[in-house]
């Protein structure tokens, strides 16, 4: 099921994709059952009475319960979350357990109040299991709501974007109930970001005008900075992204927002231009020392795998700077510090002592496997170094791909540059499978 902390589902995996352009999603979604029915060409209003009636007959579940009440305390959860409660997230697992239940034990009646059709959707949309959802569907009579939207949202939730898409696109959100129609226009961004991400960035704004300060909201703005990253607009990624900062900073996702925000953060080379650094810090500002530091250690992590040498020397740096001495976070950025300099041919040395010299378990296993392979790198290009210059030999044959951080601290080869070209000719020979490790080592 999609989780209750993320209004978009998992099972969508468009979402994730603005999230990181390999791309963001977090789960496989259940193989679908049997295709809901399809609509009939005529659809009810979303808020007006259903074609169908509910037939005079003794219920057949409870009628007891009254989902508009249990969604909007549901939400209010949410918000909380969002603001920041890490309790919550366990609260919201039990209510999403009970709300569940419940809602699937509902007699078919109780969805023939607009009202109440409209929380179930809302609720699915907001967390629930789309396996319960399938299950009311499959009830006659269906509940009393645009069939587009019932059907829509159930494909979307199975991660089914196509049929999704084709019953929930032409749906205007704006005309929407405010509660319901931001979650449709999330939807719809997670369903046309690949294919048309500007079109996903106006959908996203329209759920956040339509939700203001909720989850809804969060999830919204966290996921319009990594579309913007994406089409590679700075100027509107650092816009949002200050937004996200001072608005959400402490919400139960922005330890996952800030990694997200790194990755793209190398991706567009902020630090590269001469101005870099003082604006990421005017953009972390709002952060606290803590999750500063956080942000350039990821980055600079992020530029080691990618080859971006002095991007992860600059961020290494001033994570230094930001680390409590002798503190595990302080070890990380002397782990990447180094890292980025073992591939250099006038810095591998001084790379090579200092990584000597740290502490391998107080590591976490990611910067263990970086740790070895930035070892091993400065090892190869000390002994190729040291071994006797053969000018007149040839160049080894198909020699495997050196690691990133190696191809990009090579510099320009001049014929003054004999030895050190040499050396690392020889070295890129022994590389290959460092550059495994580099790149897939976990982050």
């Amino acid at each position: 099921m999609a989780p209750i902390t993320e209004p978009v589902p998992t099972a969508a995996p468009a979402a994730h994709a603005a999230a990181e352009p390999s791309h963001d999603a977090h789960s496989t979604p259940a193989p679908a059952q049997d295709q809901p029915a399809e609509p009939s060409p005529a659809h009810a209003d979303a808020s007006g009475p259903h074609a169908r009636s509910a037939e005079a007959a003794p219920p057949v579940g409870r009628t007891d319960i009254y989902p508009v009440t249990l969604v909007r305390r549901l939400q209010r959860l949410q918000d909380l979350i969002a603001a920041g409660s890490t309790a919550g997230i366990a609260q919201q697992r039990a209510m999403i357990t009970e709300m569940d239940a419940a809602f699937g034990d509902a007699d078919p009646s109780v969805w023939q109040d607009p009202a109440n059709a409209r929380a179930l959707v809302m609720y699915f949309l907001g967390g629930g299991n789309p396996a319960v959802l399938r299950a009311i569907i499959n009830r006659e009579p269906k509940p009393n709501i645009d069939e587009k939207l019932l059907t829509g949202s159930l494909l979307y939730l199975e991660g089914r974007e196509e049929p999704a898409l084709r019953q929930l696109g032409e749906i205007d959100a704006r005309k929407l109930p405010n509660g319901i129609g931001g979650q449709i226009a999330l939807a719809q961004a997670a369903l046309t970001v690949r294919s048309d991400p500007a079109k996903a960035s106006r959908l996203l704004e329209v759920a956040r005008l339509l939700m203001p300060g909720t989850l809804v909201d969060e999830a919204a703005l966290r996921r319009a900075v990594l579309v913007a990253a994406q089409a590679g607009d700075l100027d509107q990624f650092e816009r949002l992204s200050g937004q996200y900062f001072s608005r959400f900073r402490h919400s139960a996702y922005a330890g996952n927002f800030r990694q997200r925000f790194a990755a793209a953060l190398s991706r567009m080379n902020v630090l590269a231009t001469p101005d870099g650094l003082s604006r990421l810090d005017a953009l972390l500002a709002p952060l606290d020392e803590d999750a500063r530091r956080e942000v350039f250690l990821l980055v600079s992590r992020s530029a080691i795998v990618e080859g971006k040498t002095a991007l992860a020397t600059t961020a290494a740096e001033r994570a230094m700077m930001l680390a409590p001495a002798a503190s595990r976070d302080a070890e990380r950025a002397r782990v990447y510090l180094s890292a980025a300099q073992a591939a250099t041919p006038d810095r591998y040395k001084t790379a090579e002592e200092a990584l000597k010299a740290i502490d391998r378990a107080r590591l976490d296993p990611s910067d263990q496997a970086l740790l070895e392979a930035a070892r091993r790198t400065a090892e190869l290009i000390r002994r190729a170094d040291e071994a006797p210059s053969q000018t007149t030999s040839p160049a080894p044959a198909a020699a495997p791909s050196a690691p990133a951080v190696v191809a990009s601290a090579q510099p320009a080869r001049t014929a003054g540059d004999e030895k050190p070209s040499a050396a690392l000719t020889k070295a890129q020979a022994k590389l290959g499978e460092i550059d495994s490790l580099l790149k897939d080592a976990p982050r």
